[in-house]
């Protein structure tokens, strides 16, 4: 039928160049099975994205000031800042809203980080600038700086504050004195990222201090302090991080993080170089143990964002966000355990990404229910993304008519297409005016059922 053997050339061409030629798979072997979720940021476009572990795109749409850190949150749904009304979005499986959540007692919410918990719960953070005479700490001081502190807050599920901490009551600058006390604005608590130890008890992430902070979740005490000026460990065998990312805690004392490595050239000759690095707390000796580390083989340099995972079948998803010093976009890499690349993916220059996540999550589709056969393995569609035109191509002959469904995520029938075997094309062309969003697209023959993610946009 539409099948011929001078078509079969086109299933060799990586169908990432017509569906997504802003970025590149350099590498899958084998990767972890869940679904990647990521958005890109920088102009000219800024979607959220699900790619499975084949390396197809099987979600996305560009949301224009929402998406930012678009991950499955740990209430199993989708979670991502509004940087117009600076909330973060609860969307479910059905692309429903199902809350939007906005820091309380006046606080504007920050977009680096936020907690769906399991019972209904929320973690949000603002920063909060006070003035701050800085020359009574410092000769570079000022008697007009604005200081920037830290604000975090847990919500219950009607939104009511039941936990509040500011950090003006815990973080002093007097005990900091190698921070930049010149500017007009001092960046003081830049906390980028939040997490909740085995022990219930909250972990943040504080750039500008290079310092991991541990704070009790009732009483707001801290802790301890891990790297930077003031930490309570001693690194037995590594360097200290600097302006790190992405604070993870694993359990048993472990700790992974993004380390964008900022400082690292005191310590490696002369070269900056981020990684993924897990340690190992001693908190009877306060000693700090490196125990794993992933260092791009191009000894990549992130100056900014970055994030990193550590997967439930011991592989470690590694997000080395911002590359536009050497003229190139963001690198996603995931390691195994021995530190063998199974994936990677590299963005077109300009092209960034905040986080990157894997999990075994997607949008419902109302099933299929048929007693034929899949056929997936025989047929490819192109460009996925596309706009109102779509192709189908196949290495294997088809012989009969051909019914063509497209669905809709809620199950709704939104196309169809009957093609008789004196109407087919090569490939065959599918035109629509489906409206931008995702679908799944139907094709049924007398052999069997070919089912696909399909993705339409502007």
């Amino acid at each position: 039928m539409f099948f011929k053997p001078y078509l079969f050339f086109l299933l060799l061409i990586p169908l990432a160049i017509w569906s997504q030629p802003n970025y590149t798979i350099l590498s899958n072997n084998n990767p972890h099975p869940d679904n990647l979720f990521f958005h890109v940021g920088g102009p000219p476009v800024k979607p959220v994205n699900i790619m499975d572990s084949d390396g197809n795109i099987i979600y996305t749409e560009d949301m224009g000031l929402k998406g930012w850190a678009w991950k499955v949150n740990e209430n199993n749904q989708i979670t991502y800042f509004d940087r117009q009304s600076k909330g973060w979005f609860v969307m479910d499986s059905l692309e429903n809203i199902t809350d939007t959540v906005y820091c309380q007692n006046g606080y504007q919410a920050d977009n680096h980080d936020f907690l769906a918990l399991e019972n209904g719960n929320y973690v949000i953070f603002a920063y909060d600038e006070q003035p701050y005479a800085t020359d009574t700490i410092s000769p570079d001081g000022s008697s007009n700086t604005s200081v920037i502190g830290l604000v975090i807050q847990e919500l219950d599920p009607d939104h009511n504050v039941v936990f509040e901490w500011k950090s003006w009551d815990h973080f002093f600058m007097s005990n900091y004195p190698n921070i930049n006390f010149n500017p007009n604005v001092i960046d003081f608590l830049h906390c980028n990222a939040i997490d909740i130890d085995e022990d219930g008890h909250f972990l943040i992430s504080n750039r500008t201090l290079s310092e991991i902070t541990k704070i009790h979740r009732t009483t707001g005490q801290i802790i301890w302090r891990f790297g930077g000026s003031q930490s309570d460990f001693e690194f037995a065998n590594d360097y200290p991080f600097s302006k790190q990312h992405c604070i993870k805690g694993l359990g048993d004392n472990h700790y992974l993080l993004f380390d964008n490595g900022n400082q690292s050239d005191i310590f490696t000759g002369g070269i900056k170089r981020s990684r993924g690095v897990e340690y190992v707390l001693d908190q009877n000796n306060y000693s700090a143990t490196k125990i794993w580390e992933y260092v791009h083989p191009d000894s990549l340099f992130t100056p900014s964002i970055g994030s990193i995972q550590r997967l439930d079948n011991g592989n470690t998803l590694i997000n080395f966000g911002n590359n536009q010093n050497i003229d190139r976009g963001s690198v996603v890499v995931e390691v195994d355990v021995n530190n063998n690349v199974v994936f990677e993916m590299e963005m077109d220059n300009g092209q960034n990404i905040y986080c990157a996540n894997k999990t075994n999550w997607n949008f419902y589709t109302e099933p299929v229910v048929s007693s034929k056969p899949l056929i997936n393995n025989t047929i490819k569609v192109y460009p996925n993304p596309s706009k109102s035109t779509f192709y189908i191509i196949g290495n294997e002959k088809i012989t009969d008519e051909i019914e063509i469904k497209i669905l809709s995520l809620s199950g709704e029938i939104v196309f169809t297409k009957i093609v008789g075997l004196n109407e087919v094309e090569y490939p065959l062309a599918i035109h629509h005016n489906l409206n931008p969003g995702n679908y799944t697209m139907q094709l049924n023959t007398l052999k069997g059922v070919f089912l696909k993610k399909l993705s339409i946009v502007d």
